[in-house]
């Protein structure tokens, strides 16, 4: 009915009044939300307020509705102080109805005595014997070296300020699936809350691909009854940490959560931000200090109320609001009378990060661990599947490349024979005005090959090739192939007990070189062709009855050493059925013409050259072979493709950052260009833009493959829709790529794992080294017996499109305070600012190092690093950066890491502040931070500042300069000169009335 006017009387009432607001029913969540959403300024206004909604289309014949929305800032009251709220408002209702003040009952105690007891139980910090003090050193020890961040897969990247938007999720456990965990919890003495923790950490460890994993709980702490009608903010909240190792069981797991959980909760009375002050947690407006997932048992009572004239219920509505990546709510449901109840669950997640499907993905995940777990106690964690298996099927069929019938006893030596049948006057190679047609290159290829098999080269043996690019090198490699033998190139460029080492490894039969490049090898014998008479050799295509043996596609048709973990290189091996596959793909893909001319420009040690040396020559297009080191000059390159009318051409994508701003100062140049390729390295969609913006019309295609696997196995066509994260693509023909964790199961779209591969273009193994193909190729779990899996070491994640996204190195992994760093991410945001061609960020004496090459005259550091501070993530951002001419480049092109200046981190100078704003705001750092000087260039954070000392800097320097500084502002701008600067446009603005004794 019509609610008394005694009820809002603000003389009687004496905290807050309100006017009756008539709303529509379906106004009534927005407003609500509305009211719960909007600030406090607890420096004027008192931390509670009340609104009180009539709704207007209530139905005539039945009672008026209203909604009473009652708002207190979380400091002055918990989620646990409700119910006492509600009923002290019930007494007054009731009170003042019947005409009389409420009598409401004498509390036991105030906040107020709960706050200086908990002081006295506590004690003093400085104290090693206090409470406070045995507390903290736990902490310190359970947490300290914990990641700060824990890297769950998002739909997005996480921005440098959190937003703290946010939305909710929820589903449903059914009432035999509660039982179920009750009873796991009870036969290992632990609470439901332990076995749902348990299983909370086991998936994000598998959804993070950690065994490090934080997860935050509040705690009530209202340990005494006397505070249970209390209203006061009461709440805690700890982390809990544990390590969820793949191998052992989930009961074995629960025992340890419940060890976690009791030492953690007997250790609950240090508060959260004295925590965070003393752990010193790497700072970070991205996200929440110590964990980003939190877990809460929710068991407030949600009752209808009945008194006379009114009829009271609570009001459900969903604040969109995000404190945390992830929050994981847990309610008993409502159940019919006598019947158990299950769970609901909600999931408020930041909507920076996430996507509402993504939630209902992750409920179906911790549903089925749930189940798993009470099913299957004895389970080993890292055998318990996040996928059901109808997803199992799905995400493996994505790794399936399209099956194509070709010829089992296909060789290379056939796909170039047939050509030459076909177009014998076509040319074929140009070497510096050099020409030679289909049939001049074959009759010098067959002669030579003839002489090879004369002296006992033959089908699996090898040979090596020590020359320089030239025509010469093409006839070498030919007539290796043809007379059945493996190539195994070698460039006489490098290092002779490297050299020495490949030929003792791979034992060739011969070694081919020139003149100009000739190298000895002890035992071998080295043959100079550019001297050997072999004109008396027939020209003629070699036949099987011609070699030592028939050539089979099974046979070894090249060895390329690669880099070895151990500083030693190591041979891989590939077959003639391998490549074949490879190259017929790239034919069916890109398709070749006559008209086509291709660059080889790539050292012959580095697998992609391989089909720069053999897609042209397959199908009627002609090779334009550079000098040696040609590969390094975009000048030189530019004038070539120029001259020869190049149609395509490869990159290592850090060479293309330097070819791309030639390109651009010569305007026209590179117009010939219709197909350009990048692998060798990740692919920075900012260079993948610049190379499309400086050649209209050209396409990019990003490829992937180890040289495991006859060049490359993925494909991706660049295109203006491909943003953060350039894709590796999916896989090319009877190729199987694989998404596997550390026990061989897939892993879900999204979630990060090692790429295994499998198919026709896996090699046959390491050249004399059984050892490391044993360790490299495994047995394959998916297929039958006999099938092999190549282990890459590359850690990727498939996204929502079907493509693999490359994530890193499993065995290199930049970590920096614990936080798996992504260099690329930090490299892309350097590229994209306009000064910068050219960016590379390394770890050096354990700090961020960034090297770039100007795109124009210089690069001002300073405002590229504050631009990185606005994009990135404060750990991220590196401590220095070094301009370099231009990046040094190895011997395949790519870019020499090793070879990078290490940087000298000097101690920053003494600089004088110059200005009345300035000294004043280093008098004030050297207050609170208890400093004897402090100088323009010095950083408050570096000097050993912090959060909670940041908001007394800031309330000392808005009294000295009569003005109100958010804390935010000292996060941006952290040196005495860029804050002083920022304080200039504030001063005599208005500060808050100094604090001095009150009534």
């Amino acid at each position: 009915g019509e609610l008394p006017h005694q009820l809002i009387h603000p003389a009687e009432v004496g905290v807050f009044s309100f006017d009756v607001v008539e709303v529509e029913s379906d106004e009534v969540s927005a407003r609500v939300l509305a009211d719960a959403s909007r600030g406090f300024d607890v420096t004027v206004d008192r931390p509670f307020r009340a609104s009180l909604y009539r709704i207007a289309d209530a139905d005539s014949e039945s009672l008026d509705r209203f909604v009473l929305a009652i708002v207190v800032h979380h400091i002055a009251a918990d989620g646990a102080s409700m119910a006492p709220l509600a009923a002290d408002v019930m007494v007054a209702y009731s009170a003042r109805v019947s005409g009389s003040a409420p009598s409401w009952a004498p509390l036991e105690v105030q906040y107020a005595d709960f706050t200086l007891w908990q002081r006295k139980v506590l004690g003093n910090e400085d104290d090693p014997e206090s409470v406070l003090s045995a507390q903290q050193e736990y902490w310190r020890g359970r947490l300290g070296g914990a990641p700060d961040q824990l890297e769950l897969p998002t739909d997005r990247p996480r921005p440098a300020v959190a937003s703290t938007r946010g939305g909710t999720y929820k589903f449903e456990i059914d009432a035999d699936l509660v039982l179920a965990l009750e009873k796991l919890g009870r036969a290992h003495g632990a609470t439901t809350f332990m076995v749902v923790h348990a299983a909370l950490a086991t998936l994000l460890a598998k959804l993070s691909s950690s065994e490090d994993i934080s997860i935050g709980t509040p705690v009530a702490g209202r340990g005494d009854a006397v505070l249970d009608n209390v209203i006061g903010m009461f709440v805690n909240t700890l982390v809990l940490r544990t390590a969820v190792e793949s191998d052992a069981t989930f009961e074995d797991f629960l025992r340890e959560v419940r060890g976690v959980d009791l030492a953690a909760f007997s250790h609950a009375d240090v508060p959260f931000e004295k925590l965070v002050d003393a752990l010193a947690p790497a700072r970070s407006q991205a996200r929440h200090p110590l964990f980003q997932v939190m877990v809460t048992f929710q068991n407030l009572d949600q009752t209808s109320v009945e008194i006379p004239g009114l009829r009271v219920a609570a009001l459900d509505y969903e604040a969109d609001l995000a404190k945390f990546d992830l929050q994981v709510t847990l309610w008993n449901s409502i159940a019919a009378e006598g019947e158990p109840s299950g769970l609901t669950v909600a999931l408020t997640y930041a909507a920076d990060l996430f996507d509402e499907s993504t939630m209902a993905e992750f409920g179906r995940r911790f549903e089925r661990i749930l189940t798993a777990v009470t099913d299957s106690p004895t389970a080993v964690i890292g055998d318990i599947h996040l996928l059901d298996p109808a997803e199992r099927t799905s995400v493996l069929a994505l790794g399936d490349g399209a099956v194509s019938e070709i010829d089992s006893g296909t060789t290379l030596v056939d796909l170039f024979d047939r050509q030459v049948a076909e177009t014998p006057d076509a040319q074929a190679l140009v070497f510096e005005g050099e020409r030679l047609t289909y049939a001049e290159f074959a009759a010098r290829a067959n002669r030579l090959a003839r002489h090879l098999v004369s002296t006992g080269v033959g089908p699996d043996s090898l040979v090596g090739l020590a020359i320089g690019r030239s025509l010469d090198l093409f006839v070498g490699m030919y007539a290796i192939v043809k007379a059945g033998a493996g190539y195994v190139p070698i460039d006489p460029t490098q290092p002779a007990d490297r050299n020495e080492y490949i030929v003792a490894t791979a034992a060739p039969v011969r070694v081919l070189s020139t003149t100009r490049d000739h190298v000895e090898f002890a035992g071998v014998e080295t043959i100079d062709i550019d001297t050997l008479d072999v004109s008396g050799l027939s020209a003629t295509p070699l036949t099987d009855a011609d070699r030592a043996a028939p050539l089979r596609s099974s046979n070894v048709a090249y060895v390329i050493f690669t880099s070895g973990s151990t500083g030693r290189p190591k041979g891989v091996g590939v077959s003639h059925e391998a490549i074949v596959n490879r190259l017929l793909w790239m034919q069916h893909e890109y398709g070749l013409s006559a008209g086509d001319v291709v660059l080889q420009k790539t050292p012959s040690t580095f697998d992609v050259s391989v089909w720069e040396f053999f897609w042209a020559l397959q199908n009627g297009a002609s090779v334009a072979v550079a000098v040696p080191d040609g590969h390094r000059d975009a000048m030189y390159l530019l004038d070539v493709i120029a001259r020869e009318h190049v149609s395509v051409v490869h990159f290592v994508p850090s060479m293309m950052s330097v070819f791309v701003p030639e390109v651009e100062r010569r305007r026209a140049s590179g117009s010939s260009l219709r197909l350009v390729f990048a692998s060798g390295e990740a692919l920075a969609p900012t260079t993948a833009r610049a190379l499309r913006r400086a050649i209209a019309g050209v396409e990019l295609h990003n490829l992937y493959g180890p040289t495991e696997a006859a060049v490359d196995v993925t494909y991706h066509a660049v295109t203006d829709e491909d943003s953060d994260v350039m894709p590796i693509g999916a896989p090319v023909w009877n190729t199987s790529v694989y998404v596997l964790d550390s026990r061989l199961h897939p892993t879900p779209v999204g979630v990060a794992g090692e790429l295994y591969l499998a198919g026709t273009q896996l090699a046959r193994g390491y050249v004399g080294r059984s050892d490391l193909t044993a360790d490299r190729f495994v047995a394959h779990p998916f297929a039958t017996a006999g099938r092999r899996l190549y282990r890459t070491g590359d850690v990727v994640r498939w996204n929502r499109n079907g493509e693999l996204e490359y994530v890193g190195r499993s065995d290199f992994q930049v970590k920096l305070r614990g936080l798996r760093i992504e260099l690329g991410e930090i490299e892309s945001a350097l590229l994209a600012q306009r000064s910068i061609s050219q960016a590379v960020v390394v770890v050096r004496n354990e700090q961020l190092v960034g090297y770039v090459v100007p795109s124009g005259a210089s690069v001002e550091t300073g405002a590229v690093l504050g631009a990185l501070r606005s994009r990135l993530a404060e750990y991220m951002v590196p401590s220095t950066l070094i301009v370099l001419e231009e990046f040094p480049l190895g011997a395949s092109g790519k870019l020499d890491r090793k070879a990078l200046p290490d940087p000298a981190f000097e101690v920053t100078e003494y600089r004088e502040p110059t200005n009345d704003i300035e000294r004043t705001v280093a008098e004030v750092f050297a207050q609170v931070l208890g400093v004897e000087r402090v100088g323009l260039d010095d950083d408050f954070f570096e000097l050993g500042g912090n959060s909670l000392i940041a908001t007394q800097l800031v309330s000392r320097l808005g009294v000295a300069m009569d003005t109100r500084i958010a804390v935010r502002e000292l996060f941006d701008t952290s040196t005495v000169a860029d804050l002083a600067a920022r304080l200039g446009t504030l001063v005599a603005t208005g500060s808050r009335p100094p604090l001095v004794p009150q009534q």
